[in-house]
């Protein structure tokens, strides 16, 4: 069994997640780490039909009729037979002046995952924050919706976050607390934690728990950090589960409570948790070029005691890294995929990626491929530090923020036009 897969066995069924191995639930999968159990996924792909099972177009039609907003950033998530996804959708016709001061309408979708048939189409209610549209992170539906298998939940853009069953019923709405600044937007997606919906970087003082069947609050953080755009993991650390959320630099969480257990300055990373190793990995991503590991086993403040190293990084805003047999891998730059040694962040390889979607996350295979699959263009590579390209694929469908979705030997990706799925014909 790759190291990797030990890992993610153990963040998948020790996290008291009710997902199966089959099962896309949330935002970077059951781990939250970009792992799947998926194996002889399809190498190649093409907007003709190649490897296509089935597409269905989105909201705003076309991408030549859309406003430049539609239909969000947001992934697909997968639960057995249905997929699901949120979408934000501006009136027909608005000026760049009038999108500015009007929200866009909500929608949570769900598909029925055989033949991509919309199977209920709900629209939530928006709440009252007017998000700043002429900066592309600030869209209404970038984060990515979870499920518990009963229900879905899905945050939005104007501080909304609405828990909806599988028959499309809208069971509790949450209108959260205003940001005093918005930048950039509400971009980090929700997690599940047994009883809990956990929403990061919402209001000025951290994370936010509400209980997942009511939407009331069961804990609130009293910190001066928060991050709008990385999304907290699950992760068993020895004998502790530690939610790992990075706003102010590492921190690992106890779920339960919301009590930070350590901390460390730096960085402060704006992309989810990469682990491996026994170390946690993070990198500025966006507005910074710092990356760096800790050794997560600390209490208190670790920035002098446990940060093992760091190193000059090239991140991609909107992206995410992950690590596999020791080595850390991401998009780098607007063109690059590169490599860098998990255990004292030497830099490795790197290669020219021509037209990769870089803010695309990538996803680990257990048979040795990682996949930066996007509505653009796609590299499959082989898990090795020489970056060996095994195909390109391009379905020309906008390089959106969107990254793929796996399940039961498919690949769901959200484009501009069509939500698509790839599979084996």
């Amino acid at each position: 069994m790759y190291p990797w897969r030990m890992l993610a066995f153990l963040v998948l069924f020790t996290s008291h997640a009710p997902a199966f191995a089959s099962d896309w639930p949330s935002w970077r999968g059951p781990t939250g780490l970009g792992y799947t159990d998926e194996k002889d996924l399809p190498l190649t792909w093409s907007k003709k039909g190649d490897n296509i099972l089935w597409k269905t177009l989105l909201h705003g039609g076309p991408l030549k009729n859309q406003d430049f907003t539609s239909p969000g950033w947001s992934s697909p998530i997968v639960w057995k037979d249905r997929v699901f996804l949120t979408t934000a959708i501006f009136p027909p016709g608005l000026a760049d002046k009038e999108r500015r001061e009007v929200i866009a309408e909500h929608h949570m979708l769900a598909f029925d995952a055989k033949d991509g048939k919309l199977l209920w189409d709900t629209v939530i209610p928006a709440g009252k924050i007017v998000t700043l549209v002429e900066n592309i992170y600030h869209g209404y539906a970038v984060p990515t919706p979870c499920t518990d298998g009963t229900h879905v939940f899905a945050l939005f853009g104007s501080g909304v976050l609405a828990c909806v069953d599988f028959h499309g019923k809208i069971v509790w709405r949450e209108e959260l607390p205003r940001l005093k600044d918005s930048d950039p937007g509400i971009c980090s997606s929700p997690i599940l934690h047994e009883d809990m919906v956990i929403v990061p970087g919402l209001q000025d003082k951290g994370l936010r728990a509400l209980d997942k069947k009511t939407g009331k609050l069961k804990w609130e953080q009293n910190i001066k950090f928060r991050n709008t755009m990385a999304t907290p993991a699950l992760i068993r650390i020895k004998d502790q589960l530690q939610l790992i959320h990075y706003a102010g630099g590492m921190q690992g969480i106890d779920p339960k409570t919301g009590a930070i257990l350590w901390s460390c300055k730096a960085p402060s990373s704006q992309s989810s948790p990469v682990y491996g190793g026994g170390l946690l990995y993070a990198d500025a991503g966006r507005g910074g070029q710092l990356g760096a590991a800790v050794d997560p086993t600390g209490t208190g403040d670790v920035s002098r005691t446990h940060l093992k190293w760091q190193t000059r990084v090239e991140g991609v805003a909107g992206s995410s890294a992950i690590a596999v047999d020791g080595h850390i891998y991401r998009s780098s730059g607007a063109s690059f995929i590169r490599c860098w040694s998990l255990k004292d962040g030497a830099f490795v390889h790197e290669i020219e990626a021509k037209r990769i979607t870089p803010s695309a996350s990538p996803i680990a295979t257990p048979d040795g491929r990682i996949y930066w699959a996007s509505p653009g263009r796609t590299y499959v590579l082989k898990a090795s530090p020489k970056l060996e390209v095994l195909a390109i694929n391009d379905l020309d469908d906008g390089a959106d923020y969107a990254s793929a979705a796996v399940a039961a030997g498919k690949i769901y990706i959200k484009g501009r036009s069509y939500l698509w799925c790839i599979g084996k014909k």
